[in-house]
């Protein structure tokens, strides 16, 4: 889970869960709530820590089960605790330089949110899902641009970037800016069973099978037809066309296989673990190295975007050492 630097990006509904303190509603809440942090003056509940984290639980509980779902899950709440302090911080020290926020710029934000709904009513029936107003979006969105401003003060104005910096990082990491060779191809999948996979075996049936499908293909069929009709792996449906590889990227055995073809060759059978396979290459590119004026752009934002991450833990480690944070 990425840190936050700054917060224009996120949904409005998480945006609620992150700023919803101060609301009537919300903080009638509370005095019933489970209170699990205290950020100088302010309290983090549990309601508002289980509305972020709810959507993460019904994701992970269709990746983990058993221990594994309870360490990931137990580790995504730490990180999204954590994540709230820090968010709340940053609005309180927001508020304490007294950072204004234009009106006209909120009332662009809401007519681009508004947009997303068919309707002003839809729109609201949405918000009073969550239990929030158009008033009350109207201050989470007024939140988040003082936030905005305070990260464009404390961040981005404190970030310079020196053309030699530039030119020292394209020195030092040459084999980012250096392009393989890669190639396009189609592939032919038939696996093999699980017991022949899970004991190493040899697969008589599946090997049959590709063998019977390579000599069609070398009589004369169109390989993206027997792929699209035969093959069992993810490529099958557009006729075994996959994505551009680089040299390196596959393993070893089917590797050394493809690029040794010509476009418009095919491979003999490749054995791996998985299965057996056929490779047709369409397309090749040969790689290239990019000179320090073509990527001095994508070299800046690199750099911005390391030195923003450590300037943002500088800023918000003292922020914590600062206040009074107890978490419970």
């Amino acid at each position: 889970m990425k840190r936050r630097f700054w917060l224009q990006s996120l949904p409005v509904f998480l945006l609620i869960s992150l700023f919803g303190a101060g609301s009537q509603a919300l903080a009638q809440t509370q005095l019933l709530d489970q209170v699990i942090a205290v950020v100088n003056d302010e309290a983090i509940t549990q309601s508002e820590l289980d509305s972020i984290l709810r959507p993460i639980y019904e994701d992970y509980k269709q990746r983990y089960s058993g221990d594994k779902l309870f360490r990931e899950l137990n580790e995504a709440r730490t990180k999204l605790l954590n994540q709230l302090i820090e968010d709340r911080l940053v609005y309180q020290e927001a508020k304490e330089k007294k950072i204004e926020v234009d009106a006209a710029q909120i009332d662009k934000q809401m007519e681009t949110f508004q947009k997303k709904f068919p309707t002003l009513e839809t729109m609201e029936t949405a918000l009073n899902a969550q239990g929030v107003t158009l008033h009350g979006l109207r201050e989470r969105l007024e939140k988040q641009e003082m936030v905005r401003q305070l990260h464009e003060q404390e961040i981005r104005a404190k970030i310079i970037i020196s053309p030699s910096e530039i030119e020292k990082y394209f020195e030092e990491h040459p084999e980012e800016f250096t392009e393989k060779d890669r190639m396009r191809v189609r592939s032919l999948t038939i696996k093999k069973s699980d017991e022949a996979r899970e004991k190493g075996l040899k697969d008589e049936a599946a090997s049959q099978k590709i063998n019977e499908l390579e000599t069609k293909i070398r009589g004369g069929a169109d390989f993206a037809e027997v792929a699209r009709e035969n093959s069992q792996d993810v490529n099958a449906k557009d006729g075994g066309m996959g994505d551009w590889v680089e040299r390196g990227a596959m393993i070893e055995a089917i590797d050394q296989v493809i690029f040794k073809l010509k476009p418009g060759e095919t491979s003999g059978v490749v054995e791996t673990a998985m299965g057996y396979h056929l490779f047709r290459v369409e397309e090749i590119r040969s790689g290239s190295k990019r000179g320090l004026e073509q990527v001095r752009e994508e070299i800046y934002s690199i750099l911005y975007r390391q030195k923003s991450e450590t300037r943002f833990n500088e800023w918000i480690n003292d922020l914590k050492r600062k206040a009074y944070i107890s978490i419970r």
